[in-house]
């Protein structure tokens, strides 16, 4: 049926009718009962899609006011009201309960107070629960619909739902994805529904994505019915602010129904869906095209982010698979014969090592002696974690390692009595102001360097960009934990970002962030490069006693 060929009496009644021979359907039913400032629900084909889809996991990445929150709603109170997996217990997160409390006032309460169907299926409180908990658990025929913010473990892992709900995942804490896992546990069927606007590539909702099936809708041309998904680039007549058929140039109408496909069929456990405001009957097209033509790199963010629900990396903003495959060679780790090297460690719970290959000579003058590069680039000998400080020890010896950049936190005692044992080992602290990045100093016996962070992982970066580092053959597979044909190594390079963000006095100011995925090979490279530094200046520098 579409919105134009029946009555909204008639078309709701027909509505009524699937949803009552079908009670699993929660489009249906939401098209029966909810409501809109007093106005039935509009059919939207691509949204009745991915609320009919039963998948354990389904990931929405998705632009600012496309209708897929509402959809998020709809499920809640339907697996609510429908009595779900047999219970019908519904966990909604919100990043913050301060936000869940104004969400569930401003959708919940609404979808409640515009429906007599679903006050009629509102519960009473339960005993001793009143005020600011009627916000955040509420009864709805069987199912009861707990409203919480992500900001509170406490409060969410004392809920065993069947379905979750995870709204603007972006902007949750590392950890909640896998929390909200373990709330499914004990369910018949537990499903989960992340949705969100992306923000960086390779994180957050993105990184789901790009482990799913990646599904795009696909839409006919009303003209010359060529199927295709809706891009910026082939589908909007800027001059005319306007989607268009990419082949002849017709109107296209979101309204139609079309189909959703696979980009990526091969990844089966998670059902990912792309979903533009290009596809929304109520976008502003206008207001889209002046905001494409942003000459800001944060404008131009929240363009590609907010409007068309894609990640948006500024120029510079990060390593690439391409890259870092650009600095491969054809050798291997075996090939290592004893060359001296430098050696980057990143300190967490486990040591993350880099060594790369000492690419100074000692030249001998009149005046003494001093450092220049060789010819050669510094090659990767090493790319592994290790468990102890102890294994340190043997790398150094079995690698002639020159120089050694070792993190000072969180181990700092460990770290010190580490560059202890070695003279040529170094102490790495971030948080210099950028005129002391790479200042050096030599305190109870501790050889230290103060780095500044966004400074030192641009200098880190720029050695893979321009092609002044190597890396082995097998590369991809270096760190262990090989997952979609790479391992922890190249994941963790590619995990920072580099971003524009404002400082507490309004001005642009460039940071790295890791967006909540690991980054500690990234790190160690950084230290690996802060050791060649150190051993390019060696004989130059002045030392500064503390």
């Amino acid at each position: 049926m579409t919105n134009s060929t029946v009555s909204s009496s008639l078309r709701r009644a027909l509505w009524a009718e699937k949803s009552r021979r079908d009670p699993s359907d929660p489009w249906a039913w939401a098209m029966t009962h909810r409501a809109m400032a007093g106005r039935p629900l509009q059919h939207l084909p691509a949204l009745a899609a991915i609320a009919r889809d039963p998948s354990p996991l389904v990931v929405i990445q998705k632009s600012a006011q496309v209708g897929a929150t509402e959809l998020c709603v709809n499920q809640a109170l339907w697996a609510a009201d429908s009595g779900y997996a047999g219970r019908g217990h519904v966990l909604f997160l919100m990043p913050t309960q301060n936000q869940m409390d104004d969400f569930a006032q401003a959708r919940f309460d609404r979808a409640l107070q515009d429906s007599p169907y679903l006050r009629a299926r509102l519960q009473p409180e339960p005993p001793r629960r009143k005020g600011a908990d009627s916000k955040r658990l509420k009864r709805i025929g069987p199912g009861y619909l707990f409203l919480r913010g992500a900001d509170s473990r406490r409060q969410i892992a004392s809920v065993d739902a069947d379905l979750v709900v995870l709204d603007e995942f972006d902007q949750m804490a590392e950890g909640t994805f896998e929390l909200a896992q373990k709330r499914l546990a004990s369910s018949q069927a537990g499903r989960l529904i992340v949705a969100s606007t992306p923000r960086f590539p390779e994180a957050g909702v993105n990184a789901l994505y790009l482990q799913s099936d990646q599904r795009r809708y696909h839409l006919p041309c009303p003209a010359c019915r060529l199927m295709q998904p809706l891009t910026w680039d082939d589908n909007v007549d800027c001059a005319r602010a306007r989607v268009v058929c990419r082949a002849c140039a017709a109107a296209m109408d979101v309204r139609l129904e079309g189909e959703w496909r696979a980009e990526a069929p091969g990844n089966t456990d998670i059902r990912g869906y792309h979903l533009s405001r290009l596809y929304s009957p109520w976008a502003n097209l206008a207001a889209m095209v002046r905001a494409s033509a942003a000459d800001t790199p944060a404008a131009l963010q929240e363009f590609h982010n907010s409007d068309l629900g894609e990640v948006f990396a500024p120029p510079g903003g990060g390593l690439s698979l391409e890259l870092l495959d650009r600095c491969r060679r054809d050798y291997g780790l075996d090939a290592y014969a004893g060359q001296p090297c430098d050696m980057g460690v990143d300190v967490g719970l486990k040591l993350h090592v880099v060594i790369r290959e000492h690419v100074h000579e000692t030249v001998h003058d009149r005046d003494g002696f001093y450092h220049q590069r060789s010819a050669r680039l510094p090659r990767l000998w090493f790319a592994e974690t290790v468990a102890s400080f102890d294994e340190l020890d043997a790398l150094m010896e079995r690698f002639h390692v020159k120089k050694a950049v070792i993190d000072a936190l969180p181990e700092t005692r460990l770290a010190a009595a580490f560059a202890r044992r070695h003279d040529q080992a170094w102490c790495a602290y971030y948080g210099a102001a950028p005129a002391d990045h790479g200042a050096r100093k030599r305190q109870a016996g501790v050889r230290s360097v103060r780095l500044e962070r966004t400074q030192a992982i641009d200098e880190m970066v720029e050695r893979f960009r321009a092609g002044t580092t190597e890396l082995p053959r097998d590369a991809r597979r270096l760190g262990g934990r090989v997952a979609d044909g790479s391992g922890a190594y190249y994941r963790e390079l590619l995990a920072p970002q580099r971003t524009l963000e404002q400082d507490a006095q309004g001005n642009w100011v460039a940071r790295w962030s890791e967006h909540g995925r690991a980054d500690h090979f990234a790190h160690a490279e950084v230290y690996c490069r802060a050791a060649d530094e150190i051993a390019a200046r060696t004989g130059l520098s002045v030392w500064t006693l503390g």
